[in-house]
């Protein structure tokens, strides 16, 4: 079970109204989407070219598991606002203590990229109807489901929408970055020091399925069988000191043991004390095996003229097959400040995690397209803000996305899929799938359509047409 209680509260509050009125089993369809990329929170310049769908399959866990357990309904009746409405509607009560979710739900892959931005028309003027002027975008999530479901999903779901895609479209960033460097080296992700323990877990499998090669999360390697991976600590080699022995000598002492334990598989953290010092450092990693370790990390002082510094005392000690991994505040552009440098792959952790230029999720929001049997939109007139009406489909082709409604005539390979139906969820491909289809599918796009840019997207005839109706009658 996963409680039911990761809401907002006026979520609940407004429920009740809802319930009052006896709408709570109207049916509804509500999408969830991004209205444009992600822009740098200090210059409003765009930082990214599209964004990884990432967080399906947790959301499915979501819609599968989720409960209110009794206590928690209790407590809820005893809130001082929320409760003497709650018990004034004690059938309301009774349903959300046996709520389940049903409906149907349709998304892209995961690992698809998608994009948003502002409407155009089929012949490319932009979609603007008396000040309103809808964003156009591909759901990561379009739902079916009665009103009361549909107010008690739109937050848990937008958190993982929100989080695991930022995560996963920075990993792969960084990830194109290292690709792009001799010998296309590996990125492992190091991150969960700067988040909360759960939140490390799904951004571990976000960064996963983004390309980056594994994890140092145990958890989501037993979660999820993310490929987990590590060196050592710093920690390791202080504790290894003790009276009367020179640092240097038990740092050696702890290299030899470690290296003995995990032969072939020994990577040597070389910055405790002094990264090149004349007993410390790649001098005493390569003193405790002959012939050198497996790798040497370096988690600091980070430059190129470091790196080539370190490859060259490494082979003039002799350790010519030993590899170099860096860590410690990298991302993409450092990587590529680095450039040639003889890296072999990178350990990154704060900045996948934190996506810190684009910290804020990925805007994903959600808003309803159907109410009972009437399309909807929200206008937000002369905020560029408006919604789409209807049940969408988009369609992927060599000239770009095209958004319509569900029923247009096709325009190319349709990106929502039925994911939970009436018999509930369908099967999902596994981990590995989703990562191999989100490295082709990026692998596909143009190298133009990485880069950070303005998006625009077409929509159909006759989804303009339904914009056009509905400003027009004023209906939402």
């Amino acid at each position: 079970m996963i409680s039911a209680g990761h809401i907002d509260l006026y979520q609940l509050t407004s429920l009740v109204e809802h319930h009052a009125s006896g709408r709570t089993d109207l049916p509804v369809t509500m999408a969830f989407f991004s209205r444009r990329l992600p822009k740098s929170p200090h210059t409003d310049k765009p930082v990214r070219g599209y964004l990884l769908w990432a967080g399906l399959g947790r959301c499915l866990d979501y819609l599968e598991n989720a409960r209110f357990a009794p206590e928690h309904l209790e407590t809820l009746q005893a809130h001082p606002v929320l409760g003497p409405a709650l018990r004034s509607q004690p059938d309301l009560v009774a349903r959300l203590r046996d709520w389940r979710f049903t409906g149907t739900v349709r998304s892209p892959r995961e690992g698809t990229p998608l994009l948003a931005g502002p409407a155009l028309r089929p012949d490319g003027r932009p979609l603007d109807v008396d000040g309103v002027r809808p964003a156009a975008y591909c759901p990561y999530l379009e739902i079916q489901t009665d009103l009361l479901s549909a107010k008690l999903i739109e937050t848990p779901l937008l958190s993982t929408i929100n989080h695991m895609t930022m995560v996963a479209t920075k990993a792969s960033e960084v990830v194109r970055a290292a690709r792009e460097q001799p010998g296309k080296r590996a990125v492992l992700e190091f991150g969960q020091r700067r988040t909360h323990p759960e939140a490390a877990v799904d951004a571990a499998l976000a960064a996963y399925i983004g390309g980056c090669s594994g994890t140092s999360n145990v958890e989501a390697h037993l979660r999820h069988g993310v490929p987990v991976s590590g060196t050592m600590d710093h920690f390791a080699i202080q504790a290894w000191e003790s009276e009367d022995v020179p640092r240097h000598a038990s740092e050696l002492a702890f290299f030899r043991s470690f290296s003995a334990r995990y032969a072939g598989a020994d990577v040597l953290l070389v910055d405790t004390y002094d990264t090149f010092g004349e007993r410390t450092g790649i001098r005493n990693a390569v003193a405790a095996v002959e012939g050198g370790p497996n790798g040497i990390r370096i988690d600091s002082a980070i430059t190129r003229e470091n790196i080539l510094r370190a490859r060259a005392l490494l082979d003039s000690l002799g350790a010519t097959r030993t590899k170099i991994f860096v860590s410690g505040g990298m991302d993409e552009h450092t990587i590529r400040e680095l450039g040639d440098a003889p890296i072999d792959g990178y350990g990154i952790g704060e900045r996948i995690v934190t996506s810190p230029d684009a910290p804020v999720g990925v805007g994903a929001v959600a808003k309803l397209s159907i109410i009972g049997s009437r399309p909807t939109m929200k206008l937000s007139r002369g905020s560029g803000k408006a919604t789409l009406p209807g049940r969408l489909q988009v369609w992927r082709s060599a000239e770009g996305d095209r958004v319509g409604l569900e029923r247009d005539a096709p325009h190319g390979e349709p990106l929502l899929l039925p994911v939970w139906d009436e018999n509930g969820r369908r099967p999902q491909p596994g981990l590995a799938e989703v990562r191999a289809h989100a490295l082709r599918s990026l692998a596909d796009l143009p190298p133009s359509r990485l880069q950070p840019r303005e998006v625009q997207l077409r929509v159909t005839e006759r989804l303009a047409g339904l914009v056009e109706r509905l400003v027009g009658e004023g209906l939402t």
